[in-house]
């Protein structure tokens, strides 16, 4: 009976090999989703800007567009188009909206698709 047990220790190569393809799925997944959620959290940072920014609602519309457009570029966001970003100004607010899709290809016909949208009302000071 106790020779039967010292037998059975340990995982066999296929647990082995099960574990290890897991660990390397999920790194794989990190390593292509980490940067897409890091270049967002640049754009939130670059909306948040925008509060505060002197008389911003005094600004066009284009105007502030562009102004976003540039701080996205200097900050390294590529993946955003200009026709992501929606501005509509009202007398006293103005509304900004970004909204936009990365898709990343992941392994052969595998890819990875993450949408995020951001919104911000800016009310003049």
């Amino acid at each position: 009976m106790k020779k039967g047990l010292k037998k059975q220790r340990g995982m066999t190569l296929t647990g082995w090999m099960t574990v290890v393809a897991l660990i390397l799925f999920f790194a794989l997944l990190g390593m292509k989703v980490g940067p897409i959620y890091l270049e967002n959290l640049t754009v939130k940072d670059v909306v948040k800007s925008l509060k505060e920014e002197p008389l911003i609602t005094k600004r066009s519309a284009q105007e502030v567009k562009r102004m976003i457009m540039k701080r996205l570029d200097i900050n390294g966001v590529y993946d955003l188009k200009s026709d992501h970003v929606t501005v509509k100004k009202s007398p006293g607010i103005m509304k900004v909206d970004i909204t936009y899709t990365v898709q990343k290809k992941m392994v052969g016909n595998i890819d990875i698709l993450v949408s995020f949208s951001d919104q911000i009302e800016l009310v003049s000071n």
